[in-house]
C-alpha cells in the first residue's frame, strides 16, 4: 500500500507486519531439505555397484546345513594353506598347501578357486588348481584390476571337502 506525503513528491510505504519473515523461513527450510535429498539421491545411484546376494532366499534356508559343514570342516582339522603372491602387475600366482590334521599330505583333491572383486561386478575369476606335487596346489591368474580381490576355495576331496575365504591385494 502506498501513500503519499502531505507535500506530494515522494511515496511511503506503510510499516510491515511483525514476523513477516517467518513464511520465508519455512521455505527456505523446505529447500535445504530438497538440497540436500537431491545430493543424497545423487551419491546413492552413482555409487550403487549393483552387487546383491544371488539366490539369497536358499542360502538363508540352508543356513543350519552350512553350520553342520563348518563343524565338520573344523573338526577333520586340515591344515590349509592359501597364498597369493603378485609376480608383475595384475598377473600373480594362486597356492595352497594341503595337509591333514597329522600333517600329512591330502592329494588327490580337486581344488577350485574364484577370485571375486568385493567392489563391483563382471571381473570375477574361477580356475581350478592343478596338483604340483608335496600336497601344493598352483596356478598363475591374471585379473583385470588391481586392488583387493577376495579368493575363495573349494576343495573336493575323498575325506571331506573344505571352504574358506581371504582377502588379498593385487598390483
Amino acid at each position: 500500500m502506498t501513500m503519499t506525503s502531505s507535500t506530494g513528491l515522494r511515496p511511503t510505504r506503510a510499516p510491515r507486519q511483525k514476523g513477516w519473515y517467518i513464511p520465508w523461513i519455512f521455505v527456505g527450510l523446505f529447500l535445504v531439505v530438497a538440497a540436500v535429498n537431491g545430493v543424497m539421491i545423487h551419491f546413492a545411484f552413482s555409487t550403487w555397484t549393483g552387487l546383491q546376494t544371488e539366490e539369497h532366499f536358499l542360502k538363508g534356508i540352508k543356513y543350519n546345513q552350512d553350520l553342520a559343514g563348518a563343524r565338520a570342516q573344523a573338526e577333520r582339522g586340515w591344515q590349509v594353506n592359501v597364498d597369493f603372491t603378485s609376480t608383475e602387475p595384475l598377473k600373480g600366482l594362486a597356492s595352497l598347501t594341503l595337509r591333514d590334521k597329522n600333517g600329512a599330505l591330502l592329494d588327490g583333491a580337486t581344488v577350485k578357486i574364484k577370485l571375486i572383486r568385493p567392489t563391483s561386478v563382471g571381473h570375477d575369476v574361477t580356475m581350478d588348481l592343478p596338483y604340483l606335487g608335496e600336497g601344493r596346489y598352483a596356478a598363475p591368474v591374471t585379473l583385470t584390476l588391481e586392488g583387493q580381490w577376495d579368493m575363495r576355495v573349494e576343495i573336493q576331496h575323498a575325506s571331506g571337502d573344505y571352504q574358506n575365504q581371504k582377502r588379498v591385494w593385487v598390483q
